[in-house]
């Protein structure tokens, strides 16, 4: 069995982070690391349990998400009826023992496998109706996506046209690693279609560039002509759609993109060669206490340490 090790590797997610706030990132990518495992110093753990908090609306999200695939994967077994009815119920069922969980705090002692949600963990009092509305935003996700346009052509589609649900997988981009985690990936009409299901507000700009590095991943895995690619954004809960294309002039400026984000994560690294992040005094807070809102590591920050 190998050993697992921290390797450095790109991903979109993690060129936010690393913009949004430095010591934000250093926590999750090196401080956390091996906090998993039992024999970990408990500050490692620590903060592996904080990197693993979800927001309420992150944890919507990671529901409909996980509503989405199941629906996929039955795509051409049951009606959109017993569908809609059947996954609601166990999305939801599985949200209340996740949240009764969360609020008796037991993902302190096992995080690797139980859900802590950050009101929790940081004692926010909300109403009823916020935590409802966790909930209906799940249900309203479903009944969306089975009265769409995109789940009748999908329900169409053969088998062997599915070529990837919810997988995370990596391309080599100048021996780099980057990762990426198209939500759907499917051979439609001579063209690989890109599906990212999002449950927020639009962000066109950013959409973009996360849709383009899956573009860059199709290149790799199945074909070879950007113009056979074609990348859609949906979102069930607001129940808006976009569709984007990529010329290889895009695909160009993606890569230099990544190259030019990944030199910046290695800037601040004790030694870039063995990704050493140090004790993390190269990484400072962000100049705005704007990313602190929903920052799973209030309690650890040196800002909030007072």
């Amino acid at each position: 069995m190998s050993t697992l090790t921290n390797d450095f590797s790109w991903s979109h997610a993690r060129h936010e982070m690393f913009q949004a706030c430095l010591k934000r990132y250093y926590f999750a990518y090196y401080g956390a690391w091996g906090g998993w495992k039992e024999t970990a110093p408990a500050v490692t753990r620590d903060l592996y349990r904080l990197k693993r908090l979800l927001t309420r609306q992150q944890w919507a999200g990671h529901h409909v998400h996980q509503a989405l695939q199941h629906l996929l994967n039955r795509a051409r077994k049951d009606s959109a009826a017993d569908l809609a009815t059947t996954v609601a119920a166990r999305q939801i069922e599985q949200m209340r023992q996740e949240f009764r969980q969360s609020r008796s705090g037991a993902y302190q002692a096992d995080p690797v496998h139980l859900v802590g949600l950050f009101e929790h963990e940081y004692g926010l009092e909300l109403p009823a109706e916020e935590w409802q509305a966790a909930v209906e935003r799940v249900g309203r996700a479903i009944r969306s996506f089975l009265a769409s346009p995109i789940w009748q052509e999908l329900r169409t589609l053969p088998g062997d046209a599915f070529l990837a649900v919810e997988r995370r997988t990596h391309f080599l981009l100048d021996g780099l690693k980057v990762f990426a985690v198209p939500d759907l990936v499917v051979r439609r009409a001579g063209r690989v279609v890109l599906y990212d299901w999002k449950t927020g507000e639009a962000d066109s700009a950013r959409h973009r560039v996360q849709l383009g590095v899956y573009a860059l991943l199709a290149l790799d895995r199945w074909t070879s002509a950007p113009e056979e690619i074609e990348a859609v954004v949906f979102n069930p809960v607001h129940d808006w759609c976009e569709t984007l294309v990529f010329s290889a002039d895009d695909m160009e400026t993606l890569r230099d993109f990544i190259r030019d984000s990944a030199d910046e994560m290695l800037f601040p690294l004790e030694n870039p060669e063995t990704n050493d992040g140090g004790d993390g005094r190269n990484f400072d807070c962000a100049a705005s206490d704007a990313p602190c809102k929903t920052c799973s590591f209030l309690r650890v920050c040196p800002r909030w340490q007072a």
